[in-house]
């Protein structure tokens, strides 16, 4: 039901957007209190399907193994590097996800430029493994001890611009609009190790683990992107619209690095969708 929904949406918009084109009669006065502007600004909340990695929102996938000798990288044979590296899943467009937050501004009446911006930063200290006390009192008197946490320090953030050109309509609300669209998304992951209590066993004994792991783990996914837009707006009031967008192109080149000890690993991935990132925008107009 939710995929058939989608290709309706997509369907109206790409009818209503081409069949707009061929029809370009002039301004009338009766529809310019809801006409774009020269000088406006547009502040919009997106909803729909993210902008984002889709199963990247926690970063550990990105870091090394810290025990000695591990393999650096991401298993082929498990899911592999293109699946934390896919963007705008055909199967979640849920319209209560809140993609971001659009600033426009329109140059003259009908050409307007966009942005999107967010960022996320995340910081963890990190803590000492501290022994427990054993008093030798079956356990009655005898003091844990306090776990170990992990220091990281991972940031996340995309920026989107484009440009957008309104066509005019006989229908003096609605306003047919296309576009293209440039994008930068990045995650990186940064992982220091404090002492665990850990012991690791050694021909003469154990030793900790501390003395063989890796102390400093990173890694990181970033993806440039280029799409061209095409939607419909509808202005249900003056300074208050609605729209629904979508993408009939979108590129995305996007890689992941990691790095362990002086090795680095890469994996980079290409994807072309077509009438994908369905949309839907509430702007306010000032």
């Amino acid at each position: 039901m939710r995929i058939m929904i989608k290709k309706l949406s997509i369907f109206l918009i790409a009818v209503l957007t081409v069949a707009s084109l061929g029809a370009q009669p002039a301004e009338r006065s009766g529809s310019a209190v809801y006409a774009p502007r020269a000088g406006q600004f547009q502040v919009s909340a997106v909803l729909g399907g993210g902008l984002y990695f889709d199963y990247l929102d926690n970063l550990t996938p990105l870091l090394p193994s810290y025990m000695p000798g591990a393999e650096v990288g991401i298993d082929p044979m498990d899911k592999g590097p293109g699946y934390y590296l896919q963007m705008g899943s055909l199967n979640n467009n849920s319209i209560a996800n809140i993609a971001g937050i659009q600033g426009k501004y329109f140059v003259t009446n009908r050409f307007a430029l966009n942005a999107m911006f967010a960022m996320q930063i995340d910081v963890t200290p990190e803590r000492d493994y501290t022994e427990g006390i054993n008093l030798e009192s079956s356990g009655l008197l005898d003091l844990g001890g306090i776990q170990w946490v992990e220091g990281r320090l991972t940031d996340k953030y995309l920026v989107n611009v484009g440009a957008d050109y309104y066509f005019n309509n006989c229908n003096g609300r609605l306003f047919p609009y296309i576009g293209v669209l440039g994008g930068f998304q990045h995650a990186r992951v940064q992982a220091y190790l404090p002492y665990t209590g850990l012991e690791v066993p050694t021909e003469t004994g154990t030793d900790p683990i501390e003395l063989y792991a890796l102390d400093n783990r990173a890694g990181e996914a970033y993806a440039i992107s280029g799409a061209i837009t095409a939607g419909v707006e509808y202005n249900f009031l003056p300074g208050m619209n609605i729209a629904l967008e979508v993408r009939p192109f979108n590129y995305y080149y996007s890689a992941i690095r990691m790095y362990a000890d002086g090795q680095e690993y890469n994996a980079y991935e290409m994807q072309f969708k077509f009438f994908a990132f369905p949309q839907l925008k509430i702007g306010f107009r000032f």
